[in-house]
């Protein structure tokens, strides 16, 4: 810019460049250069802001043309056939078919909710199906202040929930931080609650009707305090209506048939919140019932069936971890299964140590809900007059894990308790191990012989809970003598402390004699011990103590008189096709198993029942101190139910006081399913007679017949009277009579006493042939418990014993014999005590008769020879038998039936014997 202020641009510049015209030179040739000036440049005010301008103008135009190029364009051809549809055009698209444009409720936001930030995206399809269709969305008619609570409210579904976004609300006090964060990640998972309810008998005009339906919708997800965003309704042709909403947390969305009264309704929400809670509030909202068609119509209430479904995927519970909502039995079985005509909840319980649910349920499968109905009515149907048969089932649930139910209340309860208590003469003193429902102590206690009964149970919260909600379960009003709630019978004592430590601490090792710090009757033994606790396949921590501690378990075992017995349940049966227990979720049933074998107990059995109404069949084991009492588990049905009869306590009412148990049932648990045994045989090693040989008749064995074998007189001595001989070869394995083997004559424990008894008392000499009889051609069993003789009923009756070691056919294959056995020691080898083989257990019938088998070959004409040691089973006869046996063998002595044909019975002298024995 000149000095004069004009406003052009001008370039000067001035370069003097070197040349000849203009230079001077020096004598020595050189040029001389005149010195360079600065050049200046000029920029008018004008140039700048058109240059700047210009720029601007380039930079919106390229930008412009990028966005519709790469974002409009493409947003534009996806919705170009919406925004060309008849439908969003027309003029009546939010009038229904010329109507009035109709007042749709708007969703409504929460108190201290603002309407979050999210993007509408809609498309809308033409069909004459849909007579109108609505879309409203949520709008923000409140500013930031107001929306601020002063208070927070408790939720019914949603204040613990987030939405299924990822973004997280901001946070206003930095003192939660840790809590905020827990609860972000818990919004986060990729998991949600789904509740299905179906709704019929329900107002068709209501059913009909958008606005009405509509207004239902947003009060639901008001009163549920979730978040709608928006929704949209179609109203069909020529009946029904079709909405969803979109909520924050997920969507509600539902469909109606009004000419037939139905509704089926969904709600999803991805919050941490229970959803359940939601149930009564659409119940009330959508359930209305149809007015009446004429006066006096009596109408029906609307039904409703509902489900209750946890979705997506959640991260694997820790151990010890429960959760009643996933749990098989409570999540799966019962709130997840749609088709209960009836599924009332009765209570919900939290305490301090589990949580209690209880249910009422119809299931149409097994009873009608109209049957249920008229049950309730005086009209004088079958139903009227057995209501109980109609009445909803009732079923207990601890953690999600089924318990016990009203309908298989006595089939579980009944066959816990009788078969242990009958297995004891005289059970005085009892103890429940947990029991908190009070059946099992309302078992125990309609025994007679009963004096005190301690219940010991950690969850006091579950007794009175059980008290108010399941009051058959511990009722005893029935029962004469006893009181309306069995708690309160004089013979009953419950104690609310953990069991574990009760027991370690009165009877565990280490408890000093002069040291007790408890009333001196909680040291006394008990008769029976019942272990009505958690089931053994449960993963939580104090299942775990129950049945993996041996120092729990050693202390439950040396609180047992003498005679005592031990009772547990141990969870659903296996399966024919199941591993053995020892691997996977049965491993807590293989080790207290374990246990109890290791530390003494003499008989264990296991039986199943399948009426304890539970999915499969129920297994419980009994566990016996003494080996004797085995003869009370045999008893036949008679015994048993002679034994009802003469303790059992009677009833005000006249009724059985036992519903599910008698002597035929018992007799069902003494024989262990075939699913038990294989299972057991599938330990490793494999336990002893788990091969075919041994359990069965072997199909690899060739058998001998009967007629292949003759009578003749024996060849082992001068007095050895009869003896069996082959006609045939036997090869060596071979089974000899197998075909008559299961004709024997068997005189059980029971039977075998009585008739002692009386020879006892009386000199009769009928009574003396039996036991000559018995005595001589018979051999002793102790299998059931005690003494039992079983005599062969062939020719096999007949064979005699071979001397030093000579014999050649067995049932066992011993190598002891009369020369080298002790005489004043019992050879545990004859004793089959094998406290817990469920292979012998299952096949005691043919364990006890079934035969012998050829030790080597034995050629036609050999006389057959047994040892007869394999007949002692006793240890108070085997001194006697070793002696007989070794002066027969010696010559120095005959056998019984000799001596009985000679006119020298042997019954003389065991009278004899007994008369002095008893002075």
């Amino acid at each position: 810019v000149d000095s004069q202020g004009n406003r052009n641009m001008a370039l000067k510049s001035s370069l003097r460049q070197s040349s000849t015209k203009g230079s001077s030179s020096n004598g020595e040739g050189s040029v001389t250069q005149a010195p360079c000036k600065p050049y200046q440049v000029s920029v008018s005010f004008r140039f700048i802001f058109l240059t700047l301008l210009s720029s601007a103008l380039l930079s919106f135009t390229v930008g412009r043309a990028v966005r519709v190029l790469l974002l409009e364009g493409p947003r534009g051809a996806l919705l170009w056939p919406h925004l060309e549809s008849s439908m969003r055009n027309r003029p009546d698209y939010h009038l229904g078919a010329g109507k009035s444009r109709r007042d749709l409720p708007l969703p409504q936001m929460m108190d201290g909710k603002e309407v979050p930030h999210t993007v509408y995206t809609s498309k809308n399809f033409d069909t004459a199906a849909s007579a109108t269709s609505s879309s409203v969305l949520v709008e923000n008619t409140r500013s930031v202040a107001d929306s601020k609570p002063e208070a927070k409210e408790e939720s019914t579904c949603a204040s613990e929930g987030g939405s299924c976004s990822r973004g997280k609300e901001p946070v206003e006090d930095d003192d939660d931080d840790e809590d905020d964060d827990d609860d972000d990640e818990e919004e986060h998972l990729p998991a949600g609650q789904h509740l299905l309810v179906d709704m019929k008998d329900v107002d068709g005009t209501f059913l009909n009707s958008e606005e009405l339906l509509a207004q239902a919708m947003v009060d639901v997800v008001a009163d549920s305090r979730l978040t709608l965003l928006s929704y949209h309704c179609h109203t069909l042709v020529p009946t029904g209506v079709s909405c969803v909403g979109v909520l924050l947390e997920s969507h509600i969305s539902f469909h109606t048939w009004p000419t037939e009264g139905v509704i089926t309704l969904d709600l999803f929400t991805c919050g941490a919140a229970p959803l359940m809670p939601v149930l009564p509030v659409i119940e009330r909202l959508f359930a209305i019932p149809r007015p009446p068609l004429f006066e006096g119509e009596e109408v029906p209430k609307p039904g409703v069936g509902w489900s209750h479904v946890l979705r997506g995927f959640r991260d694997a519970k820790a151990h010890g971890d429960t959760d009643a909502l996933s749990s098989d039995d409570l999540g799966v079985d019962v709130l997840g299964y749609l088709f209960y005509d009836l599924k009332e909840e009765v209570a919900s319980v939290q305490t301090p140590f589990q949580r209690i649910d209880i249910y009422n349920l119809i299931d149409s499968r097994s009873v009608k809900i109209a049957d249920y109905q008229r049950s309730l009515s005086n009209d004088g149907s079958y139903q009227a007059q057995h209501p109980d048969l109609f009445a909803p089932n009732k079923v207990v649930f601890l953690d999600g894990v089924k318990q016990s139910t009203s309908k298989g209340d006595a089939g579980y309860h009944e066959s816990l308790v009788h078969p242990c208590m009958f297995m004891h003469a005289d059970p005085k003193r009892v103890a429940i191990i947990g029991g908190g429902e009070g059946a099992t102590l309302r078992e125990v206690l309609k025994h007679d012989t009963v004096e005190k009964c301690t219940m010991v149970e950690i969850d006091e919260l579950m007794v009175t809970t059980s008290r108010q909600y399941l009051k058959e379960w511990s009722d005893c009003s029935d029962i004469v003598g006893s009181e309306e709630w069995c708690v309160d019978d004089p013979r009953a004592d419950v104690r609310y402390e953990d069991a574990v430590a009760w027991f370690i601490d009165r009877f565990g090792e280490g408890v000093d004699e002069k040291e007790k710090k408890f009333d001196e009757d909680d040291y006394k033994p008990f008769d029976v011990i019942i272990m009505d606790a958690l089931d053994p396949q449960v993963n939580i921590p104090f299942a775990e103590v129950l049945y993996k501690q041996p120092t729990f378990l050693q202390a439950v075992y040396d609180s047992l008189s003498e005679q005592g017995v031990i009772v547990m349940q141990l969870g659903d049966a296996p399966y024919i096709s199941d591993p053995h227990d020892t691997i996977g979720r049965h491993e807590n049933r293989a080790i207290i198993t374990s246990h109890l074998l290791r530390m003494g107990f003499q008989s264990v059995h296991v039986y199943e029942e399948k009426h304890s109404d539970f999915d499969e069949s129920w297994t419980y084991l009994v566990a016996m101190k003494d080996y004797t009492s085995r003869s009370l588990w045999y008893s036949n049905a008679a015994q048993i139910e002679v034994a009802i009869q003469n303790r059992i306590k009677h009833t005000h009412s006249g009724k059985s006081p036992l519903r599910f148990f008698d002597g035929a049932t018992m007799m069902t648990y003494q024989t262990p399913h075939k699913a038990q045994e294989v299972v057991y045989c599938r330990n490793k090693p494999m336990p002893a007679g788990c091969d075919e040989a041994t359990h069965g008749f072997s199909k690899s064995r060739p058998n001998v017949p009967i007629s292949s074998f003759e009578v003749k007189t024996s060849q082992v001595g001068d007095h050895a009277g009869r003896g069996v001989f082959a006609k045939v070869d036997i090869p060596k394995g071979a089974h000899i009579g197998a075909e008559q083997s299961a004709n024997s004559i068997n005189v059980a424990p029971t039977t075998y006493d009585i008739i002692q008894t009386l020879a006892e008392e009386h000199d009769l000499a009928d009574l003396d042939a039996v036991l000559e009889y018995l005595w001589g051609y018979g051999f002793d069993s102790n299998l059931y418990g005690e003494t039992s003789v079983v005599v062969d009923s062939t020719i096999l009756t007949f064979v005699n014993h071979g001397c030093n070691g000579t014999y050649n056919a067995a049932t066992v294959t011993s190598t002891v014999t009369e020369m080298t056995t002790g005489v004043d020691e019992f050879d545990e080898a004859f004793f089959m005590n094998d406290p817990y083989n469920l292979v012998v257990a299952r096949h005691l019938p043919h364990n006890q008769n079934s035969g012998d088998v050829a030790l080597r070959d034995i050629k036609a004409g050999e006389e057959i020879l047994n040892n007869y040691l394999d007949f002692t089973s006793s240890e108070k006869h085997w001194k006697a038998d070793v002696l007989d046996l070794r002066n027969q063998c010696l010559g120095k002595g005959v056998g019984s039936i000799t001596d009985y044909e000679s006119g020298k019975p042997r019954t003389e002298a065991w009278r004899k014997d007994e008369g002095e024995k008893q002075d």
